[in-house]
């Protein structure tokens, strides 16, 4: 019998798009999905390799560029709990980057921080919008009558027909997504993919 390895496409993203190595294909989606035009590669600070605070965090990818805090996330699973999930971590990395440029957030001076960028791609099988704006909000228990607090997540749904500018815009995210596809049609025939 063939084993599935279910979680090769969370492993093939975090390789793609989360090591020292790839800070120039990191660019590219971050230009992308910003258009913006960062090209040197000493700007990015990937924040997930090597620290213990982020080893929870493998299959994700989170970095600092110029005054912004990214987190991106893979998922093959439709998760209405993103916003939660982004938060979390959001804190984990906000008090790692307090502690390490040593902000006092208990005196009288506003303590700058990174502006935080969430972001899911996903290519489960649910077929959702081609970009979702997912919100905190949704989880409350009691609805405010303000929107006082919010956290989102932008989701981008990558499968075929959803978000091809983004995909053009980026090679490496469309080879990771053309492999994915493939890979999908394999298991669909049957043929498993032991050691993915």
């Amino acid at each position: 019998m063939t084993r599935v390895n279910r979680e090769y496409k969370e492993r093939l993203f975090r390789k793609l798009f989360g090591s020292d190595d790839m800070k120039e294909d990191i660019l590219s989606l971050y230009n992308a999905l910003n258009n913006s035009n960062y090209t040197n590669k000493e700007d990015l600070v990937l924040r997930t390799l090597g620290d213990s605070v982020y080893m929870s965090m493998k299959k994700d990818v989170a970095f600092l560029i110029d005054s912004y805090l990214s987190l991106w996330e893979q998922q093959s699973t439709y998760n209405p709990n993103m916003p939660i999930r982004g938060l979390m971590y959001f804190g984990r990395m906000y008090d790692a980057y307090l502690t390490e440029n040593c902000c006092n957030i208990y005196g009288t001076k506003l303590v700058p921080i990174p502006t935080p960028r969430y972001i899911v791609f996903y290519n489960g099988m649910k077929d959702i919008e081609p970009i979702t704006k997912m919100r905190l909000s949704d989880a409350f228990i009691t609805r405010p009558e303000n929107n006082d607090f919010e956290w989102t997540a932008t989701m981008y749904n990558l499968n075929k027909g959803k978000n091809e500018e983004l995909l053009s815009k980026c090679k490496i995210l469309s080879d990771y997504m053309c492999f994915v596809n493939y890979v999908s049609e394999y298991i669909g025939k049957g043929y498993g993919t032991y050691g993915i």
